[in-house]
């Protein structure tokens, strides 16, 4: 089911009789909580007077689902129960189109892969706000999280792991959670191939913390990449990058892989869902059952640059001391946006003479030091070089300088080549030397490996930062096959005036292909609403600041 566009997205393009009925429509099979004091008799609350709103929150950043539950006590339900915050509760619903893709999904899933439905998805009550509806009636809102949450709390683990790949650790701290929990409840795991074995300690952390530490130290596989089928008509792979997110899918499962490998695996699949701003000119206006599902009548653009931020983290700028304390060595690794130059020159323009001035800058010269550059897979790329349209020119007083965020961090870079003693030759009397003198006879670390520093660390904090410029908000008609880590596009008007200039794609910068971050399902009495929020790293059309291979954009 590594699809974008969903059966329920076919639905609402070509209506038939299992396509809904209008904006909203929804079915909720289930809602029901489960006391572990009578844990066979569980209170159905999927009644008008009862039920009043479910919101349930999918964040790409988060390992877990949240939500809200509220609903009107006319009986005492809270004492009778009673709702002590140690219960269960049982959700399932669809929206009209998307009936049994559970049940059809693949036992291997595959990176994009979701359910068009929520069958018996469970979550543990933690808290309850109370608050008054009359002399006897009561509104309750309890508050849960997946149970999953609960037993990574209650599980601690502390193990080493020699010469084992992230990936396999975050799978053997999955299975610590709990061996059953994840097939009883129909929930499905993916998790991304990770490059380079390591060696890994971990000290007494819960089974979510060990995989957060995996994530913020992993690099993609080469080797799940070269999968993807025609990747190049999309954008150039392999592009170094460490920004590995552990999140949970609402219906489907858990989720282990990089953005950067979802970026490439959704365009190379195609078909992305279009939502575009269609605001109505009237009450009384009509539309499509499609338009009302990807038809955004307001919008908000939440963050659009932070310049000054984006200084102060990093992003344009820094630098990382490696420090061997093995080797009482350090190698400093530099980073930069865009990539340096042998002989930069500078262009200014004097207003009075009416000419250009040329000087050289020292700034955006190369040096002898390693140097890693912005060369990440991108949500919106320039047609024809298939690079990052960026947030930023190239002439920018921003760039230029690595000192303005300094990491400190231990390495053990090409220890597995220093110190693992050569293969001892019998035909030879002089015992093979590594480039630190280390021979058979000597000195022996076989486990010696490097911990790739160097590859995710400043790589890392930069994605970051570079997926908070751009940040867009909306609210459309609920869709349960709509989840965080969907590719999609957003198209909003440009602001050009007509003079011929202005592209197809709509805004010059904040149209375009997104990245689903976060997402709000809202199912109330009457109707089922989804707020999406989408990031981006690149703009819709290439600044003229950038340059491209054979002259400026």
């Amino acid at each position: 089911m590594a699809i974008n566009e969903t059966e329920i997205d076919k639905k609402l393009k070509k209506v038939d009789n299992t396509s809904p009925m209008g904006g909203g429509t929804f079915i909720l099979y289930q809602c029901a909580i489960v006391s572990p004091s009578n844990p066979d008799n569980p209170v159905d609350f999927n009644s008008k007077g009862v039920f009043q709103e479910l919101n349930i929150f999918e964040d790409l950043f988060s390992n877990v689902l949240r939500g809200t539950f509220t609903f009107k006590d006319n009986q005492g339900i809270t004492e009778l129960l009673p709702i002590i915050g140690d219960e269960t509760l049982v959700l399932s619903w669809t929206t009209p189109g998307g009936l049994g893709s559970q049940v059809d999904m693949e036992e291997d899933i595959a990176s994009g892969s979701k359910s068009e439905e929520v069958l018996q998805q469970r979550f543990k009550i933690y808290d309850c706000k109370e608050s008054s509806d009359g002399e006897r009636s009561k509104i309750y809102t309890l508050f849960f999280v997946s149970e999953e949450y609960v037993f990574s709390t209650k599980t601690k683990i502390s193990k080493g792991y020699k010469g084992r790949f992230y990936h396999q650790v975050v799978k053997d701290a999955l299975k610590k959670i709990n061996k059953n929990i994840l097939e009883k409840y129909h929930k499905k795991t993916y998790i991304e191939n990770t490059a380079t074995p390591q060696n890994v300690i971990i000290p007494n952390w819960t089974p979510f913390q060990a995989i957060n530490f995996c994530a913020s130290r992993s690099v993609s596989s080469n080797q799940e990449d070269s999968e993807i089928e025609s990747a190049e008509k999309n954008q150039k792979p392999f592009a170094a990058g460490s920004l590995f997110v552990f999140y949970e899918k609402l219906g489907t499962g858990f989720f282990y892989e990089s953005i950067e490998s979802m970026i490439i695996n959704q365009k190379a699949i195609g078909r992305v869902p279009l939502y575009q701003y269609l605001p109505k000119n009237t009450e009384a206006s009509n539309r499509s059952i499609g338009m009302s599902y990807f038809g955004v009548e307001k919008y908000e653009i939440k963050s659009s640059f932070q310049t000054l931020e984006n200084l102060g983290y990093g992003m344009y700028g820094s630098k990382l001391i490696a420090y061997d304390p093995i080797r009482m060595k350090y190698d400093e690794v530099k980073y930069d946006y865009y990539e340096k130059e042998d002989n930069p020159v500078t262009s200014t323009v004097d207003q009075d003479a009416g000419v250009t001035i040329e000087s050289a800058d020292p700034a955006q010269a190369k040096d002898d030091s390693q140097r890693i550059f912005a060369d990440f897979i991108a949500t919106d790329i320039h047609p024809i070089e298939r690079t990052q349209n960026k947030l930023i020119s190239e002439n920018s007083d921003y760039i230029g300088s690595n000192d303005v965020s300094v990491k400190l961090a231990t390495t053990t870079k090409a220890h597995d080549a220093m110190f693992v003693a050569p293969i001892l030759v019998e035909s030879s009397d002089v015992p093979p030397n590594t480039s630190i003198g280390v021979n058979a006879k000597t000195f022996k670390d076989n486990e010696a490996k490097p911990n790739q520093v160097e590859n995710w660390l400043l790589q890392r904090e930069m994605q970051i930062q570079e997926f908070g410029n751009i940040v867009v908000a909306f609210t459309v008609d609920g869709n349960s096959s709509r989840h965080v880590g969907d590719f999609v596009r957003f198209e909003i008007p440009t602001a050009i005036a007509d003079s011929g200039l202005a592209p197809d794609l709509g805004h010059q910068f904040y149209s375009g292909h997104y990245i689903v971050s976060k997402i709000r399902h809202i199912i109330s009495q009457t109707e089922y609403k989804t707020d999406l929020e989408l990031i981006k790293n690149s703009f819709a059309k290439r600044i003229t600041g950038q340059t491209v291979e054979g002259g400026v954009a």
